[in-house]
């Protein structure tokens, strides 16, 4: 039942071409209100300003209201975009996440205090949520990313940013840290542009199925182009039809 809401909410994305993860438009909300909050809490402590303390109080308020849009779409695209594999810079996320919400909350409960707050707990929260959201963008960062990088020729880069964005993340490199026994390299698919897309179009589980609205004949071919001619080397592609 979750997942048929979850793919019909993503297909109506579809239609009004909206086809990116949610989560990368709403996770700078909070990421972005916390680091108001560690600054605006610094330079009150710093300065004696009180009400850059009401400032940060409100910047933490405002980062935990936003955390929770934030974590549920990216739940979401966790489900639609990986098929919920767990991937080791999803486990970290999710971790990260927890104790974002375990700082930003006990900010908000001390921070209500004003003076009677514990000495230097708010500041501390605010500072270690920032570190956290820190943590959290370079885990995000890996999952599109993959730690990959090459010299790719004009002509395949447009192939290079698709992969980087779609694929990167289950096959860096490609490999396939979901199941290390199936990597790009080696598939009977590479030989063959029309079989390389059907792949696309209906893969086995847990790959995700890449529809037209996703990702275009043109866009998929771009992509066959990259991982062939640049990513795989000829003489890693499968002899088999």
């Amino acid at each position: 039942m979750l997942e048929s809401w979850i793919s019909a909410f993503y297909q109506s994305l579809n239609r009004i071409g909206f086809t990116d993860p949610v989560h990368a438009a709403l996770v700078h909300m909070p990421i972005g209100l916390a680091v108001g909050a560690f600054l605006f809490g610094w330079v009150s402590t710093l300065l004696g300003r009180r009400n850059l303390a009401v400032s940060a109080h409100h910047c933490a308020i405002l980062a935990l209201i936003f955390w929770f849009p934030a974590v549920l779409f990216g739940l979401a695209d966790w489900q639609h975009f990986y098929n919920g594999s767990w991937l080791n810079p999803i486990k970290f996320k999710l971790i990260l996440a927890c104790i974002l919400f375990i700082l930003l909350a006990t900010a908000v409960f001390f921070g209500r205090r004003g003076d009677k707050a514990p000495k230097g707990l708010v500041l501390a929260s605010v500072t270690l949520a920032v570190i956290t959201a820190t943590l959290l963008g370079w885990f995000g960062a890996r999952l599109v990313y993959g730690g990959e990088s090459h010299d790719v020729p004009v002509s395949y880069q447009a192939g290079e940013k698709i992969f980087t964005a779609r694929c990167s993340s289950c096959h860096p490199g490609a490999g396939n840290i979901v199941d290390p026994d199936k990597p790009i390299r080696g598939a009977a698919a590479l030989n063959d542009p029309q079989a390389f897309i059907s792949v696309l179009r209906n893969p086995k589980k847990p790959m995700p199925v890449f529809s037209t609205a996703q990702l275009s004949d043109k866009d998929a071919r771009e992509l066959y182009l990259y991982i062939t001619k640049v990513l795989v080397p000829s003489g890693q592609m499968s002899g088999k039809p």
